[in-house]
């Protein structure tokens, strides 16, 4: 009986001495299997959308651009050639009022007597709207090119005439002093209008802009129409240009 307790007390003791060899007293027990509460979410680890990822770009909107247009040198901030400029006309007792890239010009045309006929004068007074200054290019005939027709009395075709350009000035407009330019037609080579011809007179600038280098021709500047009838003087009258009245 005593040898039987012996042996359990044995036994017992290498038990216990097993376990605690086994544990090691300091090792901590492996970690149990994450949950899947604890388990890393799928899309954490996949990359932003293409959305996201262009909201994080750096911008490279038109507002750059500008700023590095304003930077540059005046000479360097030239018009752009194929820019569409906004005209307005306004038909005033003296002539008409034409407004276009912060200028503005008051056109008023009268008959004139030349030679044994009439042409017709016209006179402009420009200046700046906008307080900068701008730029016409002068020729020798001056800033005003000329081109149209005359129905000469008992013609059924009309007689076509145009400008040669000769020479390059420049007429510059500052503020509020007003510049003034005229010009008589006929030209050289044209005859004068007599007792039932008709003048139908297309008038444009050969060069507007902010300086000589972006200065850019204005072809519907105004239209001029005149008809001499048996007596008095005729009376010529100054307009917007077909086109820009739908003509």
């Amino acid at each position: 009986m005593r040898a039987s307790s012996l042996v359990l007390s044995l036994v017992l003791g290498c038990s216990c001495t097993a376990l605690s060899g086994c544990g090691g007293g300091a090792q901590a027990a492996p970690p149990a299997e994450p949950t899947p509460a604890e388990a890393p979410a799928p899309s954490a680890a996949k990359p932003a959308s293409s959305a996201t990822a262009d909201a994080a770009k750096p911008a490279t909107s038109d507002s750059a651009d500008d700023g590095a247009q304003a930077g540059k040198p005046a000479k360097e901030q030239t018009e752009n050639p194929n820019a569409t400029r906004e005209i307005t006309y306004v038909v005033v007792p003296e002539g008409l009022k034409v407004s276009l890239t912060g200028v503005k010009f008051t056109i008023s045309a009268a008959a004139a007597q030349v030679g044994p006929g009439w042409g017709v004068k016209l006179s402009v007074v420009a200046s700046a709207e906008d307080g900068k200054p701008h730029s016409l290019s002068n020729p020798k005939a001056g800033p005003m090119a000329f081109a149209g027709s005359v129905k000469r009395k008992g013609k059924s075709e009309p007689e076509a005439f145009g400008d040669e350009r000769g020479g390059d000035g420049e007429e510059s407009i500052f503020g509020d002093d007003p510049t003034k330019f005229n010009r008589t037609w006929p030209g050289k080579g044209v005859r004068v209008l007599g007792i039932g011809d008709a003048l139908d007179l297309q008038v444009a600038l050969w060069g507007l802009g902010a300086n000589t280098d972006s200065r850019r021709p204005v072809k519907q500047f105004c239209h001029v129409r005149m008809e001499v009838g048996p007596k008095g003087k005729p009376r010529a009258i100054v307009e917007a240009p077909k086109s820009a009245a739908g003509g």
